[in-house]
This record gives structure tokens, C-alpha cells and sequence, in this order.
């Protein structure tokens, strides 16, 4: 497919082109790879002008997977992975003996040690979780000690990320709706943190980027009563449309008022609907007059409010909300953060349901930046209980793959129920590792 930056891993003499990588350019490059009876190649992401699209045919189970963060692709240049617009189909059942065959026992034991963490974390996201909605109610009435409770409770983040090597992003279940608006202040605190520290952001950046990404959207709901007064239905779903356009602009006003906001912080609040190109608000701003932090909530919003959107008809799965915003967003956005964000959630984000290379059905949980493609998968087996099932860690389980996506809904129902994929996505981020 032209557009995707591929690499290919050939015996000396076999290659046919001057690079082992390089962007497909040409119909002759295409028709080349094509031509060489290559099983797979490896498509790199952050470098490609476009996702690999789905295969025309479906691979082989037990074929390669792909390396080094890549997504692996066949067919001269189609995905390994592609969404069905079929209902899926439980893949053949495998005996529990053979099936856990591939199992190494130390595995066994990490993902026992797994599932004690994910436990932990539930914890502490609920705590965190306390604390923002606190938060957010009383720097609505304009408290300057709830900006100080901020910022401490970003400090506390902050210091996580900027110690630990790795970050592991949790599926959560679905929470109520009407605390909607604070789980997507805490979600877009901890990725915007995520895509911060892949960046390398320091600890004096970080901080702002935390508060500004937790206060983005204070100014939200904010239309005055006498606005709108007196107003007929549809005057006042435009007078709203206008106030919602005006939100950056409030909110960046609201926390201006609190003592040693960081300025940073308040332009965040006040640009993270500015795009790139000045199609976006309040102020239409172009390029680097737009912050960089700003950039950075700006990709993780737009991403959040796609996987969380509260019309059932427009709401994507992670993995398909990545590919819309990587499709959709690329020249509007800052290229290397939306290049560092898709590395940091990978090919296949936590929620993706997934069927395997082995025909078995499961649901990313976990992924790993240095290995995009291959994820961590909680697993479904008929025979193997609910509280016990397999955290399977495709990086140290070589000989598996991803060879389909799937929506929630198209799964079996005793899929389904056993996986528990949530219509509303969580996350909470568990640093892991040592130090950097």
C-alpha cells in the first residue's frame, strides 16, 4: 500500500531494493513486493503516511508476528488485523491441556502477579478518581485551595511517571454517566502524562501538562441563564453551540483566577481546541503559535472523547478510534506527538477484542511501546474460569498473533459476558519496571 514505511528482514543478496526500509512510493515498488512471495513485511507506524489497511484474504494461523513495535503485514502491504463487519464466531474449542501447552510456567506466574496488580490499581484509580471529582466540583466555585489539591494530586503522578520505566494502561469497567465528565478529566491526566514522558518531557513541564489536561474542559456548561432566556428550542441549541465553542476561553479565565497557575497550564485550558491548519477554536489559531502542551491534550481529547462518545452510533472501539484520528487528524495535529501517542497505546489499545492466530477470542489489556503489535491478552476459554483466566503476553509468546479485530457487539454472548468488553472506556496508568 503507498504510504506505509515497511522494512524488510532478507538474507543478504535477496533484496531487491537499495533500502531493508523504506516508504512504498510506486505501483512498480508494490507490484515488486508482491512479486517476491514474501510471507509478511513489517509496517512501521510512526513513520508511515497512513494505517495499513485490512487483507483482502485472511492470513494463516501460526504465521510470524511482527517486531520491534510494528504492525506485520501481508499481501505486499494489508494489516494482519482487520475489523469484521460479521458477527464473529467462536473459534474452534482446544482442550485446556493443549492449549496452555506454549505456556511457560514462569509466564503462569507473572500473569498470577498480573492480576494482583490490575486489583491494586482498581483501588487506587477509584481514590484518584474521588479526588478529581472533588476537585473539579469546588474549582467550579472558583476554590483556589481545589488548583492547590490539584496540583498535588498531579505532583504525585508526576513523580510516578518521571521514576518508572514502563507504563501499563488497564481497561476499566464502564462508570455511571453522569460522572462521565470526570472520568474524562482523569483519563485525559494520565495519557496526555503517558504521551508527556514519552516525549521527555521534565518534571517543571510535566506538572503544567498535568493541570492544564485535568482543567481542559472547567469552562464547559458554563452558558449564562440570561443568554439563553426567553429563546425558542432551536435559538437556544445555537446560543449552547456557541458557548460550548467558548468553553476554552471560560475556563481559561476561571483558572487564571487561581493564585500561581501556571501559564502553561492556562494555555493548555485555553488552545487544546486549536488545530494546526487554524480550523479549529476559540481563537483559530495556526502552527507554533498554538502550545505544545496544548498539542498534546488536544491529541488525547479528540482520542477520548472518540472511544467515550454518549451516542451510541458514533462510538468507537480504541482501536478503530485510533485509526480514525490517526486518518482523520494527520496535518491538523502535531505529527510526532500523534506519531508518539500511537506508539504509547499500540497497533491494538487496551479494550481492542481480538480473535488470535490460535482461533481464540480475547481482549487487549496491556500494551508494550517497544512492541506495538504484540499486546498483552486477557484470553477466553469455555473451560477455564472467569476469575482465573490467562493474561497472555504475546512479546513472550512468539508463536501467536492478532489475526482479527472485532466490536464488542459482534462477539459471541458467552464471549462477550466472559470478557466483559466495556461500552464506556477507562483508563488508569500503573507504572512497572525500574527506574529510567
Amino acid at each position: 500500500m503507498i504510504g506505509l514505511f515497511i522494512r524488510l528482514e532478507l538474507e543478504e543478496g535477496k533484496n531487491p531494493f537499495r533500502k531493508s526500509e523504506f516508504k512504498i512510493k510506486t505501483d512498480k515498488q508494490l507490484q515488486t513486493l508482491k512479486g517476491m512471495g514474501l510471507e509478511h513485511v513489517i509496517c512501521v507506524l510512526e513513520q508511515s503516511d497512513r494505517m495499513p489497511l485490512p487483507p483482502k484474504n485472511k492470513r494463516k494461523a501460526g504465521s510470524g508476528g511482527a517486531r520491534g513495535g510494528s504492525a506485520e503485514t501481508s499481501g505486499g502491504g494489508a494489516s494482519a488485523s482487520k475489523t469484521s463487519g460479521s458477527k464473529a464466531k467462536p473459534g474452534s474449542k482446544t482442550p485446556v491441556s493443549v492449549q496452555l501447552l506454549g505456556l511457560k510456567s514462569e509466564t503462569i506466574e507473572r500473569n498470577k502477579e498480573r492480576r494482583k496488580r490490575f486489583r491494586k490499581v482498581e483501588k487506587r484509580y477509584d481514590k484518584t478518581m474521588s479526588s478529581v471529582v472533588t476537585i473539579l466540583r469546588r474549582a467550579s466555585g472558583h476554590s483556589s485551595e481545589a488548583a492547590e489539591e490539584a496540583s498535588e494530586l498531579v505532583n504525585s503522578l508526576v513523580e510516578t511517571f518521571l521514576s518508572e520505566r514502563d507504563t501499563m494502561i488497564n481497561l476499566m469497567s464502564s462508570k455511571p454517566s453522569e460522572e462521565a465528565k470526570n472520568y474524562h478529566a482523569l483519563n485525559v491526566t494520565v495519557l496526555s502524562m503517558m504521551v508527556g514522558k514519552g516525549l521527555g518531557f521534565k518534571s517543571e513541564i510535566m506538572h503544567p501538562l498535568g493541570l492544564g489536561a485535568m482543567f481542559h474542559d472547567i469552562g464547559k456548561g458554563r452558558v449564562p441563564m440570561q443568554a439563553v432566556s426567553g429563546m425558542g428550542a432551536t435559538t437556544m441549541t445555537k446560543a449552547a453551540e456557541k458557548y460550548v465553542k467558548e468553553h476554552p476561553l471560560i475556563g481559561a479565565r476561571l483558572v487564571n483566577d487561581f493564585s500561581q497557575f501556571p501559564k502553561l497550564a492556562t494555555q493548555a485550558v485555553l488552545q487544546h481546541h486549536e488545530l494546526l491548519d487554524g480550523s479549529g477554536y476559540p481563537k483559530r489559531l495556526k502552527g507554533d503559535a498554538i502550545s505544545p502542551l496544548a498539542r498534546v491534550v488536544a491529541v488525547v481529547n479528540q482520542y477520548d472523547n472518540l472511544i467515550n462518545d454518549h451516542r451510541a452510533e458514533t462510538l468507537a472501539t480504541p482501536h478503530q478510534a485510533l485509526k480514525k484520528l490517526y486518518a482523520s487528524m494527520r496535518g491538523k495535529m502535531d505529527s510526532r506527538i500523534l506519531a508518539m501517542f500511537i506508539r504509547s497505546m499500540g497497533v491494538y489499545p487496551p479494550g481492542t477484542v481480538v480473535k488470535l492466530s490460535n482461533g481464540q477470542f480475547g481482549m487487549v489489556t496491556a500494551v508494550n511501546p517497544d512492541h506495538a503489535a504484540r499486546p498483552t491478552v486477557l484470553m477466553y476459554h469455555s473451560e477455564i474460569p472467569k476469575n482465573e483466566a490467562l493474561l497472555v503476553d504475546l512479546v513472550v509468546e512468539e508463536d501467536l498473533n492478532v489475526a482479527e479485530t472485532f466490536r464488542p457487539e459482534d462477539l459471541p454472548r458467552e464471549v462477550f459476558s466472559y470478557l466483559s468488553p466495556s461500552k464506556t472506556i477507562n483508563y488508569y496508568a500503573e507504572a512497572v519496571g525500574d527506574g529510567a
